[in-house]
């Protein structure tokens, strides 16, 4: 199949519909997927380490793995799931990021048309989990993508393109939801981690101001949640006690801007 043309099929077509090398079986085990209790949903793009059966490694982009990435979220969600009883959303893609990189549009994403079903099979349950928790939690809910980088160990990143993935959080209040003392990287830098941007005012790190998932799936689409790229250090990706931070921000953050189900809240 030429990939030109392969790509002229919309991203979110069902991964089985296409002939592929990879079966639908195949695909959906690459995809880490588990529906959630709360208006939160955490995405884990690049953690994975599986082949994709049949599929040539990329020749170009980036190829390292998010260490613990994908750790660090599944401790988050079980320790939130622990101390509420309610639990995020969770998405992690298996397939290696040598052979697709799930934090880019299809065209940069794959090599190859054969690694497009397992691509597809990522993107199509996120938004159904986006679509879940617009019909569920009307009064706002927040997609996570849940990231590692090298440049510096000790300090998260927030990318939102400078707010305008969480254009609706911002609208109904303010810029102290993203920066302020309740914000997910506010209740972070509390707890006496450094966290960028770290002051009103301050712009994103360019390297990391969020990437095609917060971009596609964010709130200034008329369809789309609000969305918060985090980039974790590596200090933090490979502390066991670094989730129970996490999960305390996500709660509180909860708190102060999500609507908490008065049967479940805490």
């Amino acid at each position: 199949m030429n990939l030109r043309r392969a790509l002229a099929f919309p991203v979110l077509v069902a991964a089985v519909a296409l002939p592929c090398a990879v079966r639908g079986d195949d695909t959906q085990s690459l995809v880490e997927a588990r529906a959630g209790s709360m208006a939160v949903i955490l995405a884990v793009p690049h953690d994975g380490a599986e082949p994709v059966p049949g599929v040539p490694p990329r020749s170009g982009g980036t190829t390292v793995r998010d260490l613990h990435s994908g750790l660090l979220a599944t401790r988050t969600a079980d320790l939130i799931e622990g101390r509420t009883g309610r639990r995020p959303y969770l998405l992690i893609a298996r397939f290696s990021r040598k052979y697709i990189d799930a934090n880019r549009a299809a065209d940069e994403a794959v090599d190859s048309p054969e690694a497009l079903p397992a691509y597809r099979a990522y993107h199509a349950q996120l938004a159904s989990f986006v679509a879940q928790v617009r019909q569920q939690y009307p009064g706002g809910a927040i997609l996570i993508d849940v990231h590692g980088q090298g440049a510096e160990a000790g300090t998260v990143f927030r990318g939102t393109r400078d707010g305008l993935t969480a254009k609706a959080l911002v609208a109904r209040h303010g810029e102290d939801a993203i920066l302020g003392p309740s914000s997910l990287i506010g209740m972070l830098r509390a707890m006496g981690h450094t966290v960028h941007p770290a002051a009103p005012g301050m712009r994103e790190d360019k390297r990391f101001g969020g990437g095609y998932t917060v971009a596609t799936y964010g709130s200034h689409h008329s369809n789309g949640i609000d969305a918060v790229q985090l980039e974790f250090g590596k200090r933090m990706r490979d502390d066991p006690r670094a989730a129970e931070d996490f999960a305390t921000a996500i709660l509180g953050f909860e708190q102060a801007y999500l609507t908490v189900p008065k049967a479940q809240g805490r």
